[in-house]
């Protein structure tokens, strides 16, 4: 049977590279694009750029309706320093804004499997160096973090309360050269890009914590869309705790001069997570470390 995958929050880094899985792995799957703006992937053979806003929920069935919508990635919202900055405008794209995706896929009656994008900053972060399951203690640390909490108990409504099946992803920090240079964690993202244009460079932040590579999360997603058999569950990506300076080392060496450094500034994140729950629901699966990402490039 066809499958339709409307991808919302398509124009993000996550989007681009579920979009890129899709149509290499999948081409028997239809793709629907839904962003506010043009993405750079929309007039790609095979992609429906639609644009659209998930604080409009009659535009949202509408297109689940005209284009018989499958599958769906939720992967829109506002970021940390943009919801500090408006809380009450953070609650509204990121919750009400959930609700109305989450409602008009009830509405719809046809989903097959919603994938929501959540952040595993909802933890509470410990005083040591433990790494964390999906069963941490989770805290609503700020408007961000307060906002995806909210999100994550609308979806688990949804799959209790109507049936709809439903898997939250709790990344920690996504990096690759095709992340864009905003948000607060976007820093080792563009010091790969400055150190390969042979520009110097400082990492905003300090300290351990977990990371995922953009095309494994690409690949994260489109397994959790397409093979998931879980009526309601909660996954940690796979990913590599790495310290960042040892991040500025690597980076420096692969330059073959002192390119990148890092301010002393720490941020509220655990040193890793356990991912072994993702790791045996989808078999096989592998991260790819920054050695071999560099390799690539």
């Amino acid at each position: 049977m066809s499958k339709t995958i409307l991808v919302i929050g398509g124009s993000g880094c996550v989007g681009r590279n579920v979009i890129e899985v899709l149509m290499r792995d999948h081409p028997e799957c239809r793709v629907i694009l839904l962003s506010r703006g043009i993405a750079s992937v929309e007039q790609r053979q095979g992609v429906t750029w639609v644009r659209g806003d998930i604080l409009d929920k009659d535009s949202l069935l509408d297109v689940m309706r005209k284009f018989e919508v499958t599958h769906i990635l939720h992967a829109a919202g506002m970021r940390t320093s943009d919801c500090k900055a408006d809380p009450v405008h953070a609650m509204e794209v990121n919750v009400a804004g959930t609700v109305n995706v989450l409602d008009s896929a009830r509405m719809h009656g046809a989903i097959e499997r919603l994938v929501f994008l959540s952040t595993a900053a909802v933890y509470e972060v410990p005083d040591g160096e433990e790494f964390l399951d999906e069963g941490a203690k989770t805290s609503a640390l700020n408007a961000y973090t307060a906002s995806k909490l909210a999100a994550e108990a609308m979806v688990e409504c949804y799959a209790r309360s109507y049936g709809l099946k439903c898997t939250v992803l709790r990344p920690q920090i996504i990096y690759g050269p095709d992340r864009e240079g905003e948000g607060s964690t976007a820093g080792v993202s563009v010091a790969i890009r400055e150190a390969a244009a042979g520009r110097k460079y400082t990492i905003p932040f300090q300290g351990r914590t977990y990371f995922h590579y953009t095309k494994d999360v690409g690949i994260y997603v489109v397994r959790s869309l397409l093979e998931s058999s879980d009526d309601y569950a909660v996954y940690n990506l796979p990913g590599e705790s790495l310290e960042v300076a040892e991040i500025a080392e690597t980076l420096n060496r692969w330059a073959g001069r002192e390119l990148v450094d890092y301010m002393p500034v720490s941020y509220p994140f655990a040193q890793g997570l356990v991912d072994t729950k993702f790791r045996e629901a989808y078999p096989s699966v592998a991260n790819t470390p920054l050695d071999a990402v560099l390799e690539n490039l």
